[in-house]
């Protein structure tokens, strides 16, 4: 419980003005008419296999959906980073079972496409470190920044960095924006959501 408190002083965001849980239980706007989508030139990215990861973020994708469904608690569980995490947890607590009764046990993605790759120094958020923000050796690398000081420069230069790729999803029912992040300051990073139809005001 105070791990959670904790998350939401430290990550709780105003949840966007444009968002209508009862007209879109799911989704929570209408962007099937996104005309920024239209014109942005889709990204070349270096070092991955975009089909690949393409595919495999459908799995994930679902089960965030269905965790959704199930008034599952998003904090509770690595998906989601904690502000969108929060976020969702909000949302569905606003609707009862009633209002979600008819949507679809599960999304049928019929169109994927990248529309955005990002890279920026920011920390990775993650539900189960440390405020939300530091890991044992994000601690141990910040202790030991602060206490040397800066006559050490290149510990100071030592800043996280995160890839952030947006990807939309068409489906039978649903048109989804959602923005995939990893940490690259660490080997074989993982991805999680940061955003879904950018709910989440930054």
């Amino acid at each position: 419980m105070l791990r959670k408190n904790l998350l939401h002083i430290f990550h709780q965001k105003q949840i966007c003005n444009n968002s209508c849980v009862i007209k879109y239980p799911w989704g929570w706007k209408n962007l099937v008419n996104c005309n920024f989508i239209k014109n942005i030139k889709k990204p070349s990215i270096s070092n991955l296999n975009e089909e690949q990861f393409m595919k495999d973020t459908l799995e994930p994708y679902n089960i965030i959906y269905k965790s959704y469904l199930n008034k599952i608690d998003f904090l509770d569980y690595q998906y989601t980073n904690p502000s969108l995490s929060i976020a969702l947890n909000t949302l569905r607590g606003k609707l009862s079972d009633d209002n979600i009764i008819n949507l679809p046990d599960k999304i049928k993605v019929k169109e994927i496409s990248i529309i955005k790759n990002i890279t920026k120094n920011d920390y990775f958020t993650c539900n189960n470190k440390f405020l939300g923000y530091f890991n044992k050796n994000e601690i141990m690398h910040e202790f030991t920044a602060g206490f040397i000081g800066p006559e050490i420069q290149h510990l100071w230069d030592l800043k996280p960095t995160k890839q952030i790729i947006t990807v939309s999803y068409k489906s039978e029912d649903f048109f989804d924006i959602i923005d995939w992040e990893r940490n690259l300051s660490v080997d074989e990073p993982s991805w999680q959501v940061s955003n879904i139809n950018y709910i989440v005001k930054n």
